[in-house]
């Protein structure tokens, strides 16, 4: 933490700076924090379904991402590579994938997809 000096010369603390308005600066957020241009690459040849209505397809493997739509149940998809990310009821895994027949891409958190398991050879 940097010290500040004020004009007679005193040191000015922390708490101090913090109650100037001019000097405060807000928090980055948790999303700040996260990625939504995460790589990725065609490592995967599996495809599989979307399990849910309105199921959000992301810019990166975050709930902080933005959506670029929403896909809905038994909606087929291929698998390109999966990486870490925003836990969604209990999963932090998501998939990169493209939607059967279009070229709609983005990332699907695991827990709304139905697939065989990932294997450490089909991470980004």
């Amino acid at each position: 933490m940097r010290t500040l000096l004020g004009k007679t010369g005193v040191a000015v603390g922390a708490l101090a700076l913090m109650a100037s308005p001019l000097l405060v600066t807000a928090p980055a957020s948790a999303a700040d924090a996260k990625s939504c241009s995460h790589g990725f690459s065609n490592k995967s040849s599996k495809t599989g379904r979307i399990v849910g209505d309105g199921v959000n397809v992301r810019t990166g493997p975050h709930t902080s991402c933005g959506s670029t739509g929403a896909l809905n149940y038994d909606d087929g998809v291929y698998f390109h590579c999966w990486t870490t990310g925003t836990n969604v009821h209990g999963e932090s895994r998501w998939w990169h994938i493209r939607v059967n027949t279009t070229n709609w891409q983005g990332w699907v958190s695991n827990y709304y997809l139905r697939a065989v398991p990932p294997t450490a050879g089909e991470k980004c």
